[in-house]
Parts: C-alpha cells; structure tokens; sequence
C-alpha cells in the first residue's frame, strides 16, 4: 500500500465516515499558578524540529487531500485532523456548540447563460458574444450591464507598473502570456485592488483544458462562493480565451502584445465600448471549517485578552475541477499548496505544541485559528472577523503566517512592522534568539501591498496590531508542483519558533501593542490598504 493510501485510511479512521465527527468539549488544561520561566520557554520552543515539520506537511500537502479546496472533503479532512492534535494537547475548543469548529455557509453560483453576455461596438458595428463556452464569470454579477472607458495591459507587466495606475471605474482588458502563470495571479490581484468596473481576462491557455472548464463551471458553479449573510465582494470578471474573439474584426495583435519585453498599457479608442452584462443564479449551497483552540491564560485579569496565531488551511484544488486557480504540471493535476499555506499551517500547528507544553503559563490566553476561504478572497477569516467567538476588542495581535518554508533559507520577511509598536517587539525577540539564525526582514517588495492580501487584513481592518510572517511567492506558486519535497522543513521548524517566541513575548508583556496613529487612521479609521513604503 502507498504512503499516501495509509495518510488517507489513518485520516478517514479518524473521521469516521464521510463528515468529519466534531469532537466533544475538553476540559481547560489545569492552570499552574507561575509564569513560565526563560528556560521553560526555551524548552517548550525546542519541541518545534524539522522532523516533526516534515511529519505534519506530509499530512496536510498530500495527494488524498485533493488541494484543500473551498469547500472539499480534503478540507475537512485537514480541519478534522488539526482539531484531533489541539484536543490532544488540551486546548479548549472556541468554535461553535462546544467544538473547534466555526463553520460558515457558502454558495456556489454560475452564469445565467441568457442574461450573460458581452458587446463590443466600434466603427458603428457592435460584436455579440455569448459567454457560455469560451469564457467564465466570477465576482459580484448584477442585471445591470458594467460598460466604461477601457485600457488593454499586457507584456512584461509587474505589480509595480499597476501601482501608480488610476482605473477606478475602467474596464480592463488584460491580455495574459500563459507562460508567465505566477505573474499573471499577482497583477490580476492588483489590478483588482484599483477598483475597476470590470476586468476582462484574455488566455492563450491550452484551448481543450479551458473549455472543459468552462463546462465544469456551467455544470457545477462557479468557482468563486460567496459568504451568504456577507456584501459580495471583489469585481467582475470575465476570464475568456483567446478562441472566444477569433472573429473580431480588426483584432489587434495580442501576440505581439504578450511577447514585449516591456509592460503594455494602452487606452482603447473612446469609440471602441465594452458592455458587459452578467447575472448569476445558484446552484448549491455547502459549509466551510474554520478551526478556533485555546489555552488560556494564568493571570486573573489579562487572561480575558488575548493573541490570536491565524494561518489559512485551505488551497485551490485541482486542475480542471472549477477552481480557476490551480494549474497542471504534466500528469500531475493536484495543486498540494505544501508552501501556499501548508507551510503557515504547518507552522501553527507545530507552534500550538509548544504553547500546549507551558501548561497556560502565559498571563494572556493563546489562540490559534485555522481558517479556510483565503484563496477564495479571504472568507474564513472575513467571517470569524464578523462573528468572533470571543470579544473582538480583547485581541490585542495577530500573527499570520502565509508561505513560511520557501526561499532564502535563513530569514523570513515580517510585513507591518511599520505599523505598530510589534516591530520593535520583534526585533528585540529575535535578538534574543540568535540560536535560530534568522533574520525577520522588512518588506522587500512594497509595490505588491502583500499587506492586504492574506488574513490578517481582517483583523487588522477592526483594529487588532498585526505582524504576517512570509517568504514570497516562487515559480511553484498556485502550481501542481508546490509538494513537500520542496519545502525547507528547517526554515520552516525556525520561523514557527520565532513566531511562539513572539507571541508569548506579547501574552506576557502587561502593555498592550499599540497602532502607528497614522497607519490606525489609514487602515483602521479610513479602511484603506496602507500607502506603498518604497525602501531605499
């Protein structure tokens, strides 16, 4: 029997069948009357190793759990099995109804194929196109049609060329070299963030690959859920093939387009007028796991605040299954997500065996929270951010972890430094460890406001401090071949230790961290991705 057939049976034994059994409540871990002691601290830390790291990544990135998509069995399976660890540690269950689950409700939702199309007019003639076979559509769709000046990116074009870009309110037409997948992700998330009205998406992909896509999302709903009870949010999109315009008169030379050294920004002629209009219906509707553990806290007072560890669980499934973000590697259609997020999973869960180990020696009490949704536009956290299990406004920090085992093998990149007083707080605990020789370095690249775009933002948009801990993204990003064997379980097994070092520093230190009042105003007051920092 395969390694990864025994993963599987031990996780479904675990489970018992097809929905993972929540378990029943534990009692709090008995709570000892001292603070832990450096050495004690110190000990507890040491527990993190890369072998234990390997051990867990092996679980979590593996085939049987099918890319933990939102939603999926493979997700369940992942929560089910971080809830079994938390309660044998004995972490008190923070979820709903005495579990360690919060779940939210999702639904899926397509196109109606007879209200969905596109028009393009120019020169007095106008171009109908059917959206039911060469292209899909996600985001927030109304009976209203979207239509508006537009602007064609393309070429060598990066997060720092989107920047300075105004396009709020244009509708986008950004043609995409397939052979440049990681990039593509990374500036279609910018271009999304400058508010347009529409962002037509245009593929040279493998023209049989996407339209079985297509039919799959036609069939099952789209790949985009929406929280139910929450705003949509996001912006219309229409991802098409290049197949959907090879009728267009006067086409232009997207060909070339792709293959300039050089980013392409070109307004289109004010006569040429994109019209889209979009309206959606649902197919089904299902549940997604947040996982919530705690040890709380010894002192009588700070223990009713506390620090929240939070990593995303889920990835984006498989190639061909609807996700739309996951892209094949010869025969392997999996997209493991060992780096994006089974590293910060990885890293949390080893990090809770250490905070388990100290007994609640700690004067705050300790969270760790598992989210899922993150890759579907942060859902998870959106919603426990919403509807928090425990009061918002006594969460003084979050630490983050998103993509922690990848890259330059001896330092880890900390985003939001700058905007709290947890940066210095940092710098002094990881002077205090140079055993682990890693540097915990600035934001090395500004310009692509990684800030907004991982779990914390939810967190930090209701006033929690926070600190996000991540390597950067590599060729292997949202890729069938991000696996285990890829992963530096020492890095990994290093960073974890910074991150539980951090955390206790700060569930110890009676003064709660405090906000930059500038970026407070910015993020907190204004709801605002804080402005891009430029280093010298």
């Amino acid at each position: 029997m395969s390694r990864r057939a025994v993963v599987l049976l031990l996780i479904l034994a675990a489970c018992g069948g097809n929905a993972p059994p929540r378990p029943s409540g534990v009692e709090p871990v008995p709570v000892l009357p001292t603070i832990a002691t450096d050495a004690e601290i110190r000990e507890a830390g040491a527990l993190i190793t890369p072998a234990k790291v390997l051990e867990r990544i092996s679980v979590i990135a593996d085939d049987s759990m099918r890319g933990r998509n939102t939603p999926s069995r493979g997700l369940e399976l992942t929560a089910q099995y971080l809830a079994d660890n938390y309660q044998r540690w004995g972490f008190v269950p923070l979820g709903e109804n005495g579990t360690y689950f919060q779940r939210y409700t999702i639904a899926r939702i397509r196109p109606q194929v007879a209200s969905t199309s596109m028009l393009i007019s120019h020169d007095g003639v106008t171009d109908h196109y059917s959206l039911d076979k060469w292209a899909t559509v996600t985001g927030p769709m109304t009976a209203q049609p979207v239509t508006g000046p537009a602007k064609i990116i393309s070429g060598a074009v990066t997060v720092a060329d989107v920047a300075p870009l105004v396009l709020n309110g244009v509708i986008v037409v950004f043609v995409q070299n397939a052979a440049r997948a990681a990039e593509n992700l990374q500036v279609q998330r910018a271009l999304a963030q400058k508010g347009p009205a529409a962002l037509l998406i245009l593929q040279n992909t493998d023209p049989v690959a996407f339209r079985a896509n297509v039919s799959n999302v036609m069939k099952n709903g789209n790949p985009r859920p929406i929280v139910q009870g929450m705003p949509a949010t996001g912006v219309l999109t229409v991802t098409a093939h290049d197949s959907l315009l090879a009728d267009m008169r006067n086409m232009p030379d997207f060909a070339a387009m792709r293959l300039s050294p050089a980013p392409v920004l070109m307004d289109i002629p004010p006569q040429v007028v994109i019209t889209i209009t979009a309206r959606d219906e649902t197919v089904s509707s299902a549940t997604a796991p947040n996982v919530v553990a705690m040890i709380e806290g010894s002192d009588s007072v700070l223990k009713h605040e506390f620090v929240i560890f939070s990593g995303h669980m889920d990835h984006v499934g498989s190639a061909g299954d609807g996700v739309g973000g996951c892209a094949a590697k010869g025969a392997d259609s999996i997209c493991n997500g060992a780096d994006d997020d089974g590293s910060g999973t990885t890293g949390l869960l080893s990090l809770a065996e250490s905070v388990a180990r100290l007994r609640g020696r700690t004067k705050r009490s300790i969270i760790i929270l598992n989210v899922s949704g993150e890759e579907k536009g942060l859902l998870g956290s959106a919603y426990f951010a919403a509807h928090p299990t425990i009061p918002l406004d006594k969460v003084v920090a979050n630490i983050n972890m998103d993509m922690i085992g990848r890259n330059n093998p001896d330092s880890i990149v900390v985003i939001g430094k700058e905007h709290s007083d947890m940066g210095e707080t940092l710098a002094r605990v990881n002077a205090a460890h140079p055993e682990l020789h890693l540097v915990a370095a600035d934001d090395i690249w500004p310009t692509e406001n990684f800030y907004s775009r991982s779990d914390h933002f939810n967190f930090a948009k209701k006033g929690v401090p926070i600190l996000f801990f991540f390597n950067g993204t590599h060729p292997q990003y949202h890729q069938a071949d991000d696996e285990v064997r890829l992963i530096d379980t020492a890095k990994l097994a290093r960073v974890a230790a910074l991150g539980f070092y951090l955390g206790v520093d700060i569930a110890n230190t009676v003064e709660r961290p405090k906000w930059n009042p500038a970026s407070y105003q910015t993020i907190v007051v204004e709801q605002k991705v804080p402005a891009v920092v430029k280093k010298p």
